[in-house]
Formats: C-alpha cells, structure tokens, sequence
C-alpha cells in the first residue's frame, strides 16, 4: 500500500493530486489557498484525508468500480453535495463512475474511503443492514448524536497518529490494521446515519464474545481484525463493541488481543529456549512484527517475553 502526504498551495495542483478521482477544483473565496492531502492507497482501497482553508467548488466523476463514502471530520459542514444540503455532520456517498459536484465551507477537514461496489454493499450489509445498502444511493446521510461525535473523534485520533507515524506502514500487519480501522469506523458513521438500533440481551453479547473467541482459535496464524469478526458473525461494530464492553469492560481489540498474547505465554511456559525460540511462538499467533511484539507482551505482562520462566 502507497502512503502519500503532500502540502499543495494551488487548486490546479489539488486537482490531480488524488489518486484515481477525475476532478477539478476551483477557489471561489479570496485568500491563499492552502491544503494539506494524506492519501493511502492499495489494489482495492483508496483514502484520502482532505484539509482546505478556502471556500472551493469540487466537480467530476468519481472512480470506476468502486463505492465511495466522505465523513466531515472536526467541524460540521454547511456547504451543498449533489444539490443537497449538508448542514452539520453527514455521511456523502457516491457511487461507482457517478458525476458529482461539491460547494464546500470556508475551512472543510474530511475523509473519503473508496472500496470495490461488491465489497462496499457486502460489507454494509452485513454490519449495517440491507436498508443502509439502499439508502447509500440517498448521496447525503445525516450523522447525529454522541455515538457519531465519539466515532469522528476517534477516527481523527486515530488518522493523526497515522500520520505522524508512516514508518509504521512498512509493516503489513499495520497497513491491514490501518485499513480496517478506517472502514470500521466509517461503518459504524453509517450506521449512526441509517439510524440503526439493536438492543441484545447480555446471553446475546456473550455468545457473541464467545464465538469471537473461537474465530481467534482457529485463524491462529493471523490476527483477526474487527471488520473480520464483524464480517463472519454478520453484526455491526457497534453490536461487537457493545458485547466486548458489556462482558468483559474492554474493546474488542484489547480483549482479542490479550487472548493471543497468553496463548505466546503458555507457549513460553510450556516448553524450554531448545524447542522453542520465542520469535516462532509468537509468529504461531499471528505476531510477526517482533519488537511490536514484545512491547505488547510487556504491557500486559509487566514483563518481556525473554523473561518469562520457561520449562526447565
């Protein structure tokens, strides 16, 4: 996947900078313009990260093949998108090779992820619902409520730490984490903008822990991320998130961890330094970044895995 940041002082030059989008942009307020572009993309995801000081009008056609979704980030947005108001939050989606045109505020601050049609409408489906595929084609979703704040806060953390930190894309396994996390979290705005509930008894949000549990068991090998477990029990991050936090107090992420961080441990305790060399119990579970590893291991263990007692 190619990670990209680029600071542009032009329109014309924004214009072309997104990958795969045919489009023009055009300053209509007085000023110097400026923008700050943070792009990522791979054969079948695109993201862009958009910041402008200045009122433009975006016009074009958007990519072949793929669905995309936009988010404001840290201000409400008060502008037009495809001769709709978009007055506060709001999800924008356009579909695949859809002409569209964009009036944004003064200062505008989004994001913007493209995924194959098939995969976008498979993936909604199942974590959203079927309702949420058909109002995709609505182009403006509304997003309202403290769950959706929550949601853009965390994103916007999560992309700012990202971006500080692009030595962390050389490895795979953060690139696959980057990716889910992104999609995941704008899956959970749609759902917020679909007006989605589901209130589950707590034997439901255990059964769901419970087979999250199993999934980690048997893809040993590789880490399951949220968008997987949300695809193979065909629930929204939402209703996983809830069932983590109801049973257990802990996200998803920290509790599926931690199960394949002691599952390295009793690895380590169950056999000596000759049979096993702890880089291969940790490849065993789907840890292959081994200084990531350790500092993981540590944190939940107060200990390095060097020093765990080992069979004698």
């Amino acid at each position: 996947m190619e990670f990209r940041v680029a600071a542009l002082a032009d329109t014309h030059d924004l214009s072309h900078a997104v990958n795969g989008w045919e489009q023009i942009y055009r300053q209509i307020t007085p000023g110097r313009f400026e923008c700050t572009l943070f792009q990522a993309n791979g054969p079948d995801f695109q993201f862009f990260r958009e910041v402008t000081n200045r009122r433009v009008v975006q016009a074009g056609v958007s990519p072949d093949g793929l669905w995309s979704l936009a988010v404001p980030l840290n201000a409400p947005m008060q502008g037009t998108f495809q001769g709709q108001l978009v007055d506060g939050y709001a999800i924008m989606s356009l579909g695949e090779h859809e002409e569209f045109r964009l009036y944004t505020p003064e200062s505008m601050h989004y994001v913007g992820v493209s995924l194959p049609t098939g995969t976008m409408e498979e993936l909604v489906g199942l974590t959203v619902g079927d309702d949420a595929v058909r109002q995709l084609r609505h182009n403006v979703l509304p997003i309202a409520g403290e769950r959706g704040a929550d949601l853009r806060a965390r994103l916007a953390f999560f992309l700012d730490a990202a971006e500080r930190n692009p030595a962390g894309f050389a490895d795979p396994t953060g690139t696959v984490r980057f990716q889910d996390e992104v999609v995941s979290l704008l899956l959970g705005l749609l759902d917020c903008a679909a007006g989605g509930t589901r209130d589950l008894t707590h034997s439901t949000y255990s059964d769901i822990v419970r087979r999250c549990e199993r999934l980690v068991q048997e893809h040993a090998d590789r880490p399951l991320t949220v968008l997987d477990l949300c695809t193979h029990l065909r629930c929204s991050r939402r209703t996983l998130q809830t069932s983590f936090q109801r049973v257990a107090n802990v996200t998803p992420v920290e509790y599926l961890r931690s199960i394949r961080l002691n599952a390295v441990r009793q690895l380590l305790r169950s056999t000596n330094a000759g049979e096993l060399l702890i880089g291969d119990a940790a490849a065993h579970w789907g840890f292959t970044h081994l200084s990531y590893f350790a500092r993981e291991y540590r944190d939940l263990f107060g200990e390095l895995p060097s020093q765990t007692q080992r069979k004698s």
